[in-house]
């Protein structure tokens, strides 16, 4: 009998626990939420200002609580996110420019190596097949991380930021090192 009780207590807790979660949290100075620009670390309102700063990427935010949003005040890119109450969504993106990003990016990739295919299926090497397929491999895996790092680019994908960031660090920390 006091087993049954236990979980049935349990079931209770994990009840209220969901309810909270899918509450909506308003955007406010009390509170602490993900960091929008590099979704790694957390923002949070600084003492005396009315700004919130990120401990991670060391990002400050100006808030406008009126319309749930937050933008980047330290960056000369004009960034924005919105909200949701339980996620940021960005601001400023809009689907024209996306669209063209991501079709430039589909264009770089495919094209050198559709290029590359066609010319030695019209001109075929006397080498063998062996440098061909190894070259098509090259263009396409090259030109796909030049197309990623476009895209990274332009959505500021967090792993992506949380990337450079930690990158950096680890720059500054072995310039130190150099220089002592």
């Amino acid at each position: 009998m006091g087993e049954r009780k236990e979980t049935e207590t349990q079931r209770e807790i994990a009840k209220e626990k969901r309810a909270l979660s899918q509450q909506s949290i308003p955007l406010g100075y009390q509170q602490v939420y993900s960091c929008p620009a590099c979704g790694s670390g957390q923002i949070s309102a600084m003492a005396m200002m009315d700004v919130f700063a990120c401990d991670f990427c060391r990002h400050m935010f100006t808030a406008n609580l009126q319309t749930q949003s937050v933008q980047l005040a330290d960056s000369v890119q004009p960034m924005a996110w919105h909200w949701t109450g339980h996620r940021w969504r960005a601001a400023h993106q809009s689907e024209t420019t996306a669209g063209l990003v991501w079709g430039f990016a589909l264009i770089l990739t495919a094209a050198p190596v559709g290029l590359i295919s066609i010319s030695n299926y019209v001109f075929p090497p006397s080498g063998g097949l062996q440098f061909v397929l190894s070259w098509v491999a090259l263009t396409g895996v090259s030109h796909s991380i030049m197309s990623v790092w476009l895209l990274a680019e332009y959505h500021r994908w967090p792993w992506y930021v949380a990337g450079r960031i930690r990158l950096q660090r680890l720059r500054e920390q072995l310039s130190e090192q150099w220089a002592a």
